[in-house]
């Protein structure tokens, strides 16, 4: 069987691609086994696994034992060709916790695939984006689910260092070897109703193939508008309970223009007083 793991990273469209990819999976089961993090699904829990190594929730064996799951499953499927996608294989981004760099662990973590997924060679695609717009985006996404608590200006001083996607290109390389590794700018694919264009190249399909493919609706998983990220900073400052605070993220989710309006309520009773 021949395998394309999708990285992610986070925030290139990942989400979008995914609902594209599971909207047509029965239009592609006859090519592929598409593998997405549906819920329970094997998917969810390799990315799972892999993003809570990178936090130190998890030890190295329960990452092998969710990697092994997931071998087993392709494994046992009959398709000749498997397109898994899950962005967090690439372990936390920057702004979880107290991790600032970009992707410390995955040069470790692509070793454990390549070890445990044989006899299958992973065949790596990351997707990248302008660096400036991904941390905007990243800034955005770790205040809206992750308890981030600072502004863009602190996030974009605290990871200074991180100029482009270089370094990490150079260390993965040295992990499992370049001709094994396919990298794709965001900014390189057109047709937002029509995400993942070229990874999908990459496993076979022609333009004629995907554009028979059913578009998708609309785009998935878009950053807060401005007031409504910033109530979500401020209120991640409280150190709410966590089952509060998810139920908070998802009324300003659905419901940024009221967040926007009450942010500005509070932004100018601060003035005042």
């Amino acid at each position: 069987m021949r395998l394309i793991l999708h990285m992610g990273v986070q925030k290139t469209g990942t989400t979008s691609l995914q609902h594209f990819l599971r909207r047509n999976k029965d239009a592609l089961a006859s090519r592929m086994l598409v593998m997405v993090p549906n819920a329970k699904s094997v998917c969810r829990l390799v990315g799972r696994a892999a993003w809570d190594y990178s936090q130190g929730i998890v030890d190295k064996a329960e990452l092998i034992t969710a990697i092994e799951t997931a071998r087993d499953t392709m494994q046992a499927s009959d398709h000749d060709l498997c397109l898994l996608s899950h962005e967090n294989l690439c372990g936390a981004m920057p702004g979880t916790g107290d991790l600032l760099d970009l992707y410390p662990h995955l040069p470790e973590i692509m070793g454990l695939l390549d070890k445990h997924l044989a006899p299958l060679i992973p065949e790596y695609v990351f997707y990248t984006r302008d660096i400036q717009r991904w941390k905007s985006s990243v800034h955005n996404q770790v205040v809206k689910s992750n308890n981030y608590t600072h502004a863009l200006e602190r996030f974009r001083a605290d990871t200074n260092a991180l100029t482009d996607w270089d370094d990490l290109k150079s260390r993965l390389n040295a992990a499992v070897g370049a001709d094994r590794i396919t990298w794709i700018a965001l900014e390189d694919e057109t047709d937002r109703a029509r995400p993942g264009q070229q990874l999908l190249k990459i496993a076979g399909l022609t333009d004629a193939d995907i554009a028979a493919l059913d578009p998708i609706p609309g785009d998935r998983n878009e950053s807060l508008t401005p007031g409504a990220l910033e109530f979500m900073r401020l209120a991640n400052t409280l150190q709410l309970p966590r089952n509060v605070r998810r139920e908070l993220a998802k009324s300003v989710v659905q419901n940024q223009p009221v967040f926007d309006s009450l942010t500005d309520v509070l932004v100018q009773s601060r003035k005042e007083h």
